[in-house]
């Protein structure tokens, strides 16, 4: 009844009295005693763990006046960045006012800085363009005799004038390139470093047969060259009558690839050559004539982003007479026109049908795999002075011809390989 009566507050201090006075009573009666050395192992580890505690504090608050200063010193450099470009806006401003009001020259000359610039980026964006892209609409892929070509859509110039003469008795046919006028210049100098390319061709059953190759020399800067060059050879009049002569026109560049710029030809079946008969053509279209054909086999293994070309047999129409020399195959890798690598296969004796079986790797991604391309050369090689002869090229990939269905077979049956014959273009 005491207790009910006092104030709240007063009760509870004397029940909190009574509780601490049970508690030191039960300590009491424990009667706990340490010995020195247990009471000085527990101060040093009281001690112990009062320094880590303040070297971790110490720590974390270092950690966070870092933090602090980094975000201050951003926040100041992104302040004065801003400030900086005001400011350099307002100079620019008050400076084309000014400069507008006082010189039309110095803006001639912004402008010119501005646009030379503007064509700059132009001219590497069309660079790009031409690499990660398909080729251009108004371009062509030709096959020279070199490398690729870019053929444009322009009309042909020029006229090749030369002699043409028969001997019936001594079955000798002679050729002269008198010279050629108003060809093209395909490069800035307005000039033409120029050579002649003769062929002497007959019509087989399924293909064209070169019975004879000549070059002229080489005529430097100038679009009007004069050659004068003599080539005699013996053919059979029965064979006359069915040959093609083809006189391609070439620019010659030393560090480069040729360009064509023209060809023309003749057919010796409605033509008198008895007396010597001199010729004045326009030059025409550079037209590929088939020589022979190329069995090759294409699989792609996408897993290891490994594209394997095998060239397995070489069929040509027409083979020299000189024994003493082999053929190979050398296949190029193409990627939007541009060249990656190429590989060659061993050399193998001439004959009808020369078998190779020969397998060729190359490493190509499936980003542009559908952008490829693949020529397969065929070139004859001397085995006494080594020198070589282009027989013919096929071409495989991503193009517009009939190869297109060779690549995209190969696409769609993967790692399995598929085989097709491609005739052989010179």
């Amino acid at each position: 009844m005491i207790l009910d009566a006092l104030h709240p507050e007063t009760r509870a201090k004397m029940w909190n009295m009574a509780r601490t006075d049970k508690i030191l009573a039960f300590i009491q009666s424990l009667n706990i005693h340490l010995s020195n050395t247990i009471k000085f192992g527990l101060l040093g580890a009281v001690v112990l763990f009062f320094l880590i505690s303040m070297i971790i504090l110490g720590w974390q608050i270092y950690l966070c006046c870092k933090h602090g200063k980094t975000k201050k010193t951003r926040a100041t450099k992104i302040e004065s960045k801003k400030h900086y470009t005001e400011k350099s806006n307002l100079s620019t401003r008050n400076n084309s006012s000014d400069f507008l009001a006082t010189s039309d020259k110095d803006e001639y000359s912004d402008m010119k800085i501005h646009n030379y610039k503007v064509y700059r980026l132009q001219e590497s964006i069309q660079k790009l363009n031409l690499y990660f892209h398909c080729y251009p609409d108004g371009l062509k892929l030709i096959q020279s005799n070199e490398d690729l070509v870019a053929e444009s859509k322009d009309e042909l110039t020029g006229k090749l004038r030369f002699s043409l003469s028969y001997d019936k008795k001594q079955s000798k046919l002679q050729l002269t390139i008198l010279q050629a006028s108003n060809l093209p210049a395909r490069h800035a100098k307005q000039s033409t470093d120029s050579f002649i390319r003769v062929k002497l061709l007959t019509s087989l059953p399924q293909y064209q047969c070169i019975l004879h190759q000549w070059d002229t020399k080489i005529v430097k800067n100038t679009r009007y060259p004069c050659f004068g060059d003599h080539f005699t050879c013996s053919v059979e009049r029965n064979v006359s009558k069915k040959a093609t002569l083809k006189l391609e026109v070439w620019d010659f560049d030393k560090y480069s690839r040729c360009d064509a710029l023209g060809e023309v030809r003749i057919s010796f079946s409605s033509l008198d050559l008895s007396n010597a008969t001199e010729f004045c053509e326009d030059l025409q279209r550079v037209q590929k004539d088939i020589i022979g054909e190329i069995f090759v086999s294409l699989k792609y293994l996408p897993t290891a982003q490994k594209l394997e070309v095998a060239p397995l047999k070489v069929k040509i129409g027409c083979l020299s007479n000189n024994q003493d020399t082999d053929i190979y195959t050398r296949v190029d890798f193409y990627i939007n026109q541009h060249k990656m690598k190429h590989q060659k296969t061993p050399a193998k004796p001439k004959s009808e049908i020369t078998v190779f079986n020969e397998v060729i790797f190359f490493t190509v991604s499936d980003s542009v795999i559908n952008q490829c391309m693949i020529i397969t050369s065929v070139y004859e090689i001397s085995l006494k002075d080594s020198t070589r002869q282009l027989l013919g090229r096929a071409y495989i990939g991503r193009k517009k011809s009939k190869e297109d269905d060779h690549w995209l077979s190969m696409l769609q049956s993967l790692r399995q390989p598929v085989s097709e014959w491609h005739p052989l273009l010179i």
